[in-house]
């Protein structure tokens, strides 16, 4: 026997969904009118890691729960009406020497409730591509529906974060503070800001690549706009301009500073050698220091990377 089961939608129309891979488990919201007409049965996208699996595998916990429940109460029910119905037709059967008697214990009543949905959240992202609603807390880069990653959005995504992150550290030492010593709290501050510096680096290689594939059939890795100069070669060979069109020479210097800098940070623990010197042009440091990662740098990287980017999207639109 099979006991319907209704799901209803939050107040903004959302459904919650979970992703079934066991490394991610991502909690996500899909409008429930595109999850009945557009998403197929064969293939959901996990909005955060890109799992593919079928439809009928994205149950939340918690909704995995409410139908158990649902499921254990019509099957009390079902067994107390079967134990009552004996239990009544052997009292019919009593006679001088047997008499049995039944006395019902309490009701258990089969309430099949629609399942509802958390509160709604505030972020809601919309596909470019087939118009899928998703709601998400945090970071999301695919559409549960046709799995297309939006490039732009998820990179703007990225830099925002970082920017009210740097721009939050002065109540996060205070809070840091509290909880461990000063010392402590200023380590993990200074942690944070280098962390950033390579947040937004990893961020607009990913960009880049994604961004160049677009109008080009050349293969680029992400690595291939490590170096600062190849990247922009690369623009200039494909799409007849560069990073010298889009930005000053201060801030293409400042550029590969920085990119050296993280490339440092991320293989040498920070320490300067003949290759970064040569490769940086960096004449604050020499071999045996260990470089310093600034707020001011990583918000000012932070501005250029966008400015650069706006760029690179208004070139790929127009070819």
């Amino acid at each position: 026997m099979e006991i319907p089961i209704e799901m209803v939608s939050d107040e903004k129309g959302y459904l919650d969904r979970e992703c079934p891979h066991e490394e991610c488990e991502f909690i996500f919201k899909i409008h429930i009118e595109d999850w009945k007409n557009k998403v197929s049965d064969e293939k959901v996208y996990c909005p955060r890691c890109g799992h593919i699996a079928p439809s009928d595998q994205w149950w939340t916990q918690q909704q995995l729960t409410d139908m158990k429940e649902i499921a254990m109460q019509w099957a009390l029910s079902q067994i107390q009406k079967t134990i009552q119905k004996s239990f009544k037709e052997m009292s019919r059967n009593s006679n001088k020497y047997v008499e049995i008697s039944y006395k019902p214990g309490k009701k258990v009543t089969f309430q099949n409730n629609p399942i509802g949905q958390q509160e709604e959240w505030e972020l809601e992202i919309h596909c470019d591509l087939c118009g899928t609603r998703t709601s998400v807390i945090g970071t999301a880069y695919f559409c549960p529906c046709c799995g297309h990653n939006a490039v732009d959005r998820v990179f703007n995504v990225s830099m925002d974060r970082v920017k009210n992150q740097i721009n939050s550290l002065n109540e996060m030492q205070e809070l840091l503070e509290k909880v461990y010593d000063k010392d402590t709290a200023t380590i993990m501050i200074q942690n944070l800001i280098e962390t950033s510096l390579k947040d937004i680096i990893s961020a607009y290689q990913k960009f880049a690549m994604e961004s160049f594939n677009k109008g080009c059939l050349k293969k680029v890795r992400p690595n291939d706009f490590q170096i600062v100069d190849k990247g922009s070669r690369l623009f200039n060979e494909y799409y007849g301009t560069g990073y010298e069109e889009w930005l000053t020479s201060d801030e293409i210097n400042f550029m590969i500073v920085m990119f050296q800098r993280r490339h440092i940070m991320e293989h040498n623990n920070g320490i300067v050698d003949d290759r970064y010197l040569h490769n940086s042009n960096d004449k604050t440091y020499r071999v045996g220091q260990r470089v310093v990662c600034k707020k001011e740098q990583v918000l000012r990287l932070l501005e250029i990377i966008k400015k650069l980017s706006e760029n690179i999207s208004l070139v790929v639109i127009i070819v």
